[in-house]
């Protein structure tokens, strides 16, 4: 439910700022969640930008390519060959997407698991957080 909402924002944000171009309603669904980019270039199974994707905006649209997907560069990966920066870029977009996933999945077991504490912990995390996580509370 949470991404047909979350493609339809993308569709009106994507009219506003292109109000010439025709949205088909299979490309709704082929826009990355991350960087709000079309993806309809890649795979039916893909979620996030990829590196063919990458790829092509630098090919086809290096504008986009500059402004939205260069930044994601660090400083470490900058001076390397395209092929890598394309791979780190694409890294980049799905760590987006898990890390604070995975972040909030080790506080939590941190506090859970903790030896050294007098009272259960679990009261004190947010239920969002451990339903976000996939811990269900008793």
């Amino acid at each position: 439910m949470e991404k047909s909402i979350l493609n339809r924002v993308y569709t009106i944000f994507d009219l506003i700022i292109h109000p010439g171009k025709h949205i088909s309603s299979h490309s709704i669904s082929r826009i990355c969640p991350i960087s709000g980019l079309d993806i309809s270039m890649q795979t039916h199974k893909s979620k996030f930008l990829s590196y063919s994707g990458v790829k092509w905006y630098y090919e086809h649209k290096r504008s986009i390519y500059k402004k939205l997907l260069e930044p994601r560069l660090t400083d470490y990966w900058k001076d390397k060959p395209l092929d890598i920066q394309f791979r780190e870029i694409a890294h980049a977009i799905r760590n987006c997407d898990s890390n604070p996933r995975n972040s909030t999945k080790r506080a939590i077991n941190r506090l859970l698991h903790d030896k050294n504490t007098l009272f259960d912990n679990t009261q004190l995390i947010d239920k969002t957080k451990l339903n976000q996580v996939g811990l269900q509370i008793r």
